[in-house]
């Protein structure tokens, strides 16, 4: 088993999440005090973040009818972590997402965060929360995490060579640009066949503070993103 090691950018959010104020919400939902309606808590604009009713988006954008808006990226709070270098210096990232489908759409603007405009949606679809990304820092992950050993004696006859398991849950836990793509429905020969290929993760957000439960990934190719080509990407809902 290769000892792979590789770079990653990861992503710690904030303590709150945030729901449209229109929403009606389970009380049980409101108990811990962590969901709480937009209006009450600070968004600045343009800052990075996951799901929810508010996008800041380029003047003009035709937000499309058939997809959800999963987030954007402020390039400028990620981009200084970049070890591989392929991210934009600036600008910022945009992602709509249709998870049943696997389906959805990147946008890339090299734009200010003054130039953006603020747009409202509120609903009670996927990515109905919303949460500021916190904090992003360079860090690194190897292929070995995504083994195990056995736990019980029905496991060991499917064990490697090297005595350990597929785990297909290791790694929902984190959220990240870069590295291992994390599927739990994927078997270790698909998710290998990424990791080999010219596929990058674009972005992944896992089960940290961010998504009770499910992992949301987007791939790029990597010729793609350094020509700032975002059309082909692929958008995954892994979800035990």
């Amino acid at each position: 088993m290769k000892n792979e090691t590789f770079d990653i950018i990861e992503l710690r959010p904030a303590t709150k999440h945030y729901y449209g104020d229109s929403v009606e919400v389970a009380e049980i939902l409101l108990e811990d005090g962590l969901l709480v309606k937009a209006s009450t808590i600070d968004i600045p604009l343009g800052h990075s973040r996951y799901g929810g009713p508010i996008a800041d988006l380029p003047k003009d954008f035709p937000y499309p009818d058939d997809l959800r808006f999963a987030g954007q990226l402020d390039l400028k709070q990620i981009a200084p972590h970049d070890k591989l270098g392929l991210l934009p210096k600036t600008g910022h990232l945009f992602f709509f997402a249709d998870i049943m489908e696997d389906k959805g759409l990147v946008v890339y603007a090299d734009i200010d965060n003054s130039e953006l405009v603020r747009v409202v949606k509120d609903h009670e679809d996927n990515f109905f929360e919303g949460v500021l990304i916190k904090e992003a820092f360079a860090n690194t992950e190897k292929l070995t995490s995504r083994y195990r050993q056995p736990e019980y004696e029905d496991e060991e006859e499917y064990t490697n060579d090297e005595g350990v398991l597929w785990d297909y849950f290791a790694g929902s836990e984190t959220s990240k640009i870069f590295g291992i793509f994390t599927h739990c429905q994927w078997q270790e020969e698909e998710i290998l066949e990424v990791v080999n290929s010219d596929k990058v993760v674009l972005l992944q957000i896992g089960e940290n503070g961010f998504n009770d439960e499910g992992v949301f990934s987007v791939l790029i190719d990597k010729n793609d993103l350094k020509n700032l080509n975002f059309s082909n990407c692929e958008f995954h809902w892994g979800q035990s």
